[in-house]
């Protein structure tokens, strides 16, 4: 049991080192694509069309595309008369100036009065930046799930672990909301994390109202850890955890779907809690807790209802009705370690206990 245990801690140790790598590499490619863009864009804005088409060569050589004519393909001289003659008549008014008649005319003797002048549509505009949209960060999603809600997805979200998991983001968002609205911003900063200047716990404990929700949230959930205290940083975190939730990937342009940051700042909450001599073995989380329920209910039955509980996934069904009780009370008194929710482990066998004794076993197992 000892060397399955050892074996599952090097396995999870791997693929949290391949998740590092893949979102560190994720980051950097991101940061060629900015630049190459950016290239593009000031060398368009300059209107320096040497610069502009060595611009686009090298970003064709980025994603691949090599050899291709850039000044036969961007330079105007290499526009003919002929193909100008030809375009229709929508594009042809966004063309300034008379247009030289063409060989047939001059051929017949036949004489065409020049076009006049027309202004540029907009619409139809021959500019480079017609139809880029110069915001290309909104266009990137991160697909990948985060590693702290990664047994929470998909089938996972149904599960007993998933729903206190997801009842507990819920809660936390909520109250996190009532904080930066029940609060005014303070004017200076006393604190540097990696994701930016933090407000200092003496910041938050004057902003927040003492006796409301979001203070107690704070006090009970962030107050015990300084890098956890930046509450705008924490709830960027949780906003784009329920957006991946709901959409199935997370904008990446959000703070809070930096992976490489989030990690930072929970191995920061470790070093500071272990050196408080904290134990982790003491604080459960989603996954422990359903351990205990399984512990408690026994194997089999357990099974059967979770099964259930996966198959009927409306949270308004006969099975998830029966957990609501305990995941609403365990929802309320989660606190954060930087990677998920955790429950002091005393108060949660208390809290499955008291469930437990409250529900029939013979109600539970009717309902299959």
């Amino acid at each position: 049991m000892q060397r399955r245990r050892d074996q599952g801690k090097v396995a999870q140790r791997n693929f949290r080192k391949r998740e590092a790598e893949k979102a560190l590499e994720l980051k950097q490619n991101y940061k060629q694509l900015r630049h190459l863009v950016e290239n593009v864009v000031l060398a368009h804005r300059d209107r320096d069309q040497a610069t502009l088409s060595e611009a686009i060569a090298e970003a064709g050589r980025a994603i691949g595309l090599d050899g291709v004519d850039e000044r036969a393909q961007y330079d105007p001289s290499h526009i003919s008369i002929e193909a100008i003659s030809n375009i229709r008549p929508a594009c042809a008014a966004t063309i300034q100036g008379p247009v030289e008649p063409t060989a047939t005319d001059r051929d017949t003797g036949r004489w065409s009065p020049p076009l006049a002048p027309q202004p540029r549509s907009g619409r139809f505009s021959p500019r480079l930046d017609y139809g880029i949209w110069l915001d290309p960060e909104r266009f990137l999603k991160i697909v990948d799930p985060p590693l702290d809600i990664l047994p929470y997805i998909g089938a996972g979200k149904h599960t007993v672990a998933g729903r206190i998991a997801w009842a507990t983001l819920d809660y936390g968002y909520a109250c996190l909301q009532e904080a930066m609205m029940t609060s005014t911003q303070p004017t200076t900063t006393t604190a540097t994390g990696p994701t930016g200047p933090t407000k200092s716990t003496a910041d938050w404990l004057t902003l927040l109202p003492p006796e409301s929700a979001a203070r107690r949230a704070f006090d009970r959930s962030l107050r015990h850890s300084t890098p956890l205290h930046d509450v705008a940083y924490m709830m960027d975190l949780v906003a784009a955890r329920i957006e991946f939730r709901q959409r199935g990937y997370m904008r990446a342009h959000t703070r809070g779907a930096d992976e490489i940051s989030r990690q930072i700042m929970a191995g920061s909450v470790a070093d500071e809690l272990r050196v408080r001599g904290v134990r982790m073995d003491r604080w459960w989380t989603a996954l422990d807790i359903q351990v205990h329920v399984q512990a408690e209910m026994g194997v089999l039955d357990f099974a059967a209802w979770q099964m259930a509980l996966c198959s009927n996934q409306e949270t308004d069904n006969g099975h998830a009705g029966l957990i609501m009780p305990l995941v609403e009370s365990l929802s309320r008194s989660g606190v954060c370690f930087g990677d998920g929710p955790r429950w002091h482990a005393p108060l949660v066998k208390a809290l499955v206990g008291a469930w437990w004794s409250q529900v029939s076993r013979f109600e539970l197992l009717s309902r299959y």
